[in-house]
């Protein structure tokens, strides 16, 4: 009799703790579930919270244990986006609050103590506090976003239009140059923040995009600075140099090979910028995606010398890929074989297959910092959110 009154009482705690537990971290994974890996991504996540209510940066020397702003935005718009903050609400506010008094007197996010990748963490900042409340942290969002547009080379910092930096933005600690990948982050946080359509920044931001595509033809810009094109229509991360492969001709021009993250930014950046869909640019960025598509490695980064190069980025480029789809609206692929491909059937299929059975993910590949499983599951778990929103608008069963 004893006994069982022990078990009972067990099992009444027991169910008494779980009721405790915000509902979306509690949730049971079912083996090859879309949305049973997005709650055990979520739980992971969110038990990764520091004291402060931040993530991460606790290794930082320069942050002297305290939680790093661009990878506490990145978890908080994680959490917000796959649960929309309905689960721990403490747990939200928290990290909210700790992005909020990192934010400084220019509107940026970042702390001064390690002040690099400025542009990066106001950007996800903006996305995580504009996914939570818009209305609640709009003064914070507008300060943000006069900050972001003040970091775009403009007429206004003495660039004109022949210059290769025009219409980009860049880390904003770094005011050399900009490239694809932090103009496709200020182009979606402007956007998703409610900056309007018809701001001047867009139009700006279109004509460095143009001069980061193989297109069929060279900008006069480009020609001048000896860079040729592959004409293939898929991007590079900047108009005159990249993150990927590239060749120098005989004569001097260099050529940047396409890859896949920075197409899929491109491709995503033009739709946030008000580039029309049938626009010649926009469908020659689709056709590089529809035939180079996979869901196995970032294409176009691996070498013939070094095949796990296409590993570099991956999260990065399936983080990319579903945003930039999902807008896109497109259900299908028509890839180079001629085959049908149900890119976020596929996608998330790939991403509950190699998550971790502790419900994270990494990248054995350490460019970029996706070998920490923070980043890479705040990565993964919106991949695996922008997949559920497709599929549940097509109505079909996830």
């Amino acid at each position: 009799m004893r006994n069982r009154i022990v078990i009972q009482g067990t099992v009444v705690l027991f169910i008494l703790a779980m009721m405790a537990f915000p509902i979306w971290l509690r949730a049971e994974t079912a083996s090859g579930d879309l949305e049973g890996a997005i709650l055990h991504g979520a739980r992971w996540l969110a038990g990764q919270q520091n004291p402060d209510g931040g993530f991460g940066g606790l290794k930082n020397p320069r942050l002297e244990g305290v939680s790093d702003v661009g990878i506490t935005a990145f978890a908080l718009y994680t959490l917000a986006s796959a649960g929309k903050g309905e689960g721990d609400q403490r747990l939200v506010e928290k990290a909210a609050e700790f992005l909020i008094s990192k934010q400084q007197a220019d509107g940026g996010f970042f702390d001064p103590r390690d002040p690099s990748l400025q542009n990066y963490k106001t950007c996800v900042s903006v996305l995580a506090l504009a996914t939570l409340d818009r209305v609640k942290y709009a003064p914070q969002i507008s300060k943000a976003q006069s900050f972001i547009k003040s970091l775009q080379f403009s007429e206004d910092r003495g660039v004109s239009k022949d210059d290769l930096n025009y219409g980009a933005i860049g880390y904003g600690s770094n005011p050399g140059q900009g490239d694809a990948s932090n103009s496709q982050l200020a182009v979606e946080a402007l956007h998703v923040s409610g900056l309007s359509g018809a701001d001047s920044v867009y139009k700006r931001v279109a004509v460095f995009l143009s001069r980061c595509q193989n297109a069929p033809e060279v900008d006069p810009a480009l020609k001048k600075a000896r860079v040729g094109t592959t004409k293939d229509g898929g991007f590079r991360y900047g108009p005159h140099f990249t993150r990927g492969r590239e060749e120098t001709l005989d004569d001097g021009t260099r050529i940047f090979s396409s890859y896949g993250s920075m197409t899929y930014a491109g491709l995503k950046s033009f739709l946030y910028a008000n580039v029309e869909k049938s626009d010649p640019r926009v469908q020659a960025a689709f056709a590089w995606i529809s035939r180079n598509f996979t869901v196995k490695e970032n294409p176009g980064m691996a070498s013939p010398k070094d095949p796990l190069t296409g590993q570099e980025g991956l999260f990065y480029y399936y983080y990319t890929m579903a945003k930039a789809l999902l807008v896109y609206g497109e259900p299908l692929i028509i890839d180079a074989a001629g085959a049908k491909r149900d890119w976020a059937r596929e996608l998330a299929e790939q991403l509950v297959r190699i998550q971790k059975p502790d419900g994270s993910w990494a990248n054995p590949s350490k460019r970029w910092m996706e070998e920490v499983p923070v980043l890479a599951t705040s990565y993964a778990v919106t991949a695996l959110t922008n997949c559920k929103k497709e599929l549940e608008k097509r109505g079909e069963k996830k």
